[in-house]
């Protein structure tokens, strides 16, 4: 799944709302994906969130379809790809083996019971 669409979203409410209310629209945007299993590769889905935090759906079209805030979100992938991650979120613990990528539930806590530290 391409979270590319969710990831120009909340750049764009950032940039409309500050950045409180992004990390609450990413919350909803986690939430959506881990408790719902949405798609958040779809305008179906990011739009309705994006309303909840006061940005129009009109706005986000526009700035989809602008590509308004694709360099944005493409400085971010290359500071994370220097950095050694290749995939959003990307979690990691002392010992063990990092977790690269948006997945569902029962396959985050499945990697998480077959790694566990020694």
């Amino acid at each position: 799944m391409n979270s590319r669409f969710a990831l120009e979203t909340a750049e764009l409410v950032r940039f409309q709302k500050g950045d409180a209310v992004a990390g609450g629209f990413y919350h909803e945007v986690s939430r959506a994906f881990f408790t719902e299993q949405a798609d958040i590769s779809q305008q179906a889905v990011i739009v309705p969130i994006a309303q909840r935090f006061y940005v129009s759906a009109s706005d986000v079209e526009a700035a989809w379809r602008e590509r308004r805030f694709s360099p944005v979100v493409d400085a971010f992938i290359e500071e994370a790809l220097l950095a050694g991650a290749t995939g959003v979120p990307a979690m990691a613990w002392p010992h063990r083996r990092a977790i690269v990528g948006m997945m569902p539930t029962s396959d985050l806590v499945h990697r998480l019971s077959i790694d566990k530290p020694s």
